[in-house]
């Protein structure tokens, strides 16, 4: 079967000397390894089928042990990444370091050079993405950075291109591998948090510092980015109200199985038309067990976008790893090298994501849900009802109750499921029950989304 090639055949390059592009990367560790692999697998396809004459010329780490285990070829190795920058043969500039403060430096000094740029930082985009835009932007060259969201699915090029004819009305993501398998892990075997946590560390699942990830930051990096893509203007990062997944007990996943649910993180962003406001958040949430993204299990992410023309899409794949996220790097290095081989750059304009173009996001009060509130309270009279007849004053009305029986009668788990109610309402009807004296504990409270 003969492959479908799309970009420039070699024919069309008779006859003629193309001047090489030459790529140069900074971070060999797990994805900058995956990248130098695909580059030196795929190099002679680029060239040869593709018409596009890319080598890999420097590539600089501190840790200078790594390049001994990599397929570097020719390509000159250094600890130093200014030997990168200030190379002028060079491009493309790959940045796979991971942090913002150096890679920050790193990429405004490659844009200002007028170097293209590569990255799968999504932290850098989310808390810099104006000042990085504005630097590629005056420049005339091109930040692309498809890894940064997703790893090997093409979340990126699927809003700002594929679905570019749609209006998408919302986006629901489970976009974090860590709390996606630890959830899992919990759901199948009942497990506490805290030891699912340590296998996962152990697993290579978590980092050694997990809070980026279980806190959710790591969630909210990658819906600012997808918002900010898909409403044309910039969400800053320290907008989005963020809860990570720290709360959840296994007594809530078995009580939610029970009522026909599963608890997953979810990255949400929806756009309110008749107000103009984006509703942008990250949480855990009850999903329906028929919900298409209650079956997206283990470190597999899923991204369901709703669009107006086409209907819902869903992108399903690992959202992490080495080679996942340096197929999505790479793919971003062949679109930057198209680019230079054809003439035009910076196909996709970047010039909204600005400090000045900031959207207005919808205030979390006004967020209107569903909720489930597992209650641990003295097993006494009057106790449901009293805790029914407060939400009722406040406008909440009750679906279901359920009080579960076999546990100590000091502290009693009752679980509540709400109708659709506004945020700001659910809340202060709920301080005001917890200050009741039949309450034992601190309320647990997740939303459930449809």
């Amino acid at each position: 079967m003969v492959p479908l090639i799309i970009g420039c055949p070699l024919e069309l390059f008779k006859g003629q000397v193309m001047n090489p592009i030459n790529v140069g990367l900074v971070g060999a560790g797990t994805i900058g390894g995956g990248v130098v692999k695909i580059l030196a697998k795929q190099g002679e396809f680029f060239r040869n089928k593709l018409g596009l004459p890319i080598y890999l010329k420097r590539v600089a780490d501190v840790a200078t042990q790594r390049f001994a285990n990599l397929p570097v070829g020719d390509a000159a190795c250094s600890a130093n990444a200014d030997d990168v920058l200030s190379d002028d043969e060079i491009s493309i500039v790959v940045e796979l370091v991971g942090g913002t403060a150096f890679a920050r430096k790193l990429v405004l000094d490659a844009l200002n050079r007028k170097k293209h740029v590569v990255t799968a930082n999504k932290a850098l985009l989310a808390e810099y993405g104006p000042e990085i835009f504005s630097a590629a932007e005056k420049n005339n060259v091109s930040v692309l950075f498809e890894a940064a969201v997703g790893g090997g699915m093409p979340t990126i090029k699927t809003i700002r291109e594929a679905m570019i004819g749609n209006d998408i009305h919302a986006i629901k993501t489970i976009i974090n591998g860590t709390c996606n398998y630890i959830l899992s892990q919990m759901s199948g075997a009942g497990t506490a948090f805290e030891t699912v946590l340590a296998e996962a560390q152990a697993n290579g699942y978590a980092e050694a510092d997990p809070t980026l990830d279980i806190g959710g930051g790591d969630t909210g990096h990658k819906v600012a980015i997808m918002a900010s893509l898909l409403y044309g203007g910039y969400v800053p990062y320290d907008s989005i109200a963020i809860e990570g997944i720290t709360s959840i007990t296994p007594e809530d996943i078995a009580f939610a199985a029970e009522l026909g649910y599963c608890i997953k993180l979810l990255g949400i962003i929806k756009h309110d038309a008749e107000a103009n406001v984006v509703d942008v958040r990250v949480h855990p949430a009850m999903l329906h067990k028929e919900h298409i993204l209650a079956s997206v299990n283990d470190v597999f992410n899923a991204v369901l976008l709703e669009g107006d023309a086409v209907g819902d899409i869903l992108l399903y794949g690992k959202g992490a790893g080495e080679m996942p996220t340096a197929s999505a790097v790479v793919g971003d290095i062949i679109d930057a090298a198209r680019d230079l081989v054809s003439g035009p750059v910076r196909r996709i304009n970047m010039d909204y994501y600005a400090q000045e173009k900031e959207l207005s996001l919808k205030p979390h009060g006004e967020v209107i849900s569903r909720f489930y509130l597992r209650f641990t309270v003295k097993d006494e009279p009057g106790v449901l009802a009293t805790i029914a007849a407060m939400f009722g004053e406040h406008g909440i009305s009750i679906a279901s109750v359920m009080q579960k029986e076999g546990f100590a009668k000091d502290a009693v788990p009752v679980i509540f499921l709400t109708h659709m109610a506004r945020e700001e309402h659910f809340r202060t009807a709920l301080q005001e029950i917890e200050h009741k004296s039949f309450i034992k504990h601190t309320t647990q409270v997740i939303r459930i989304e449809d």
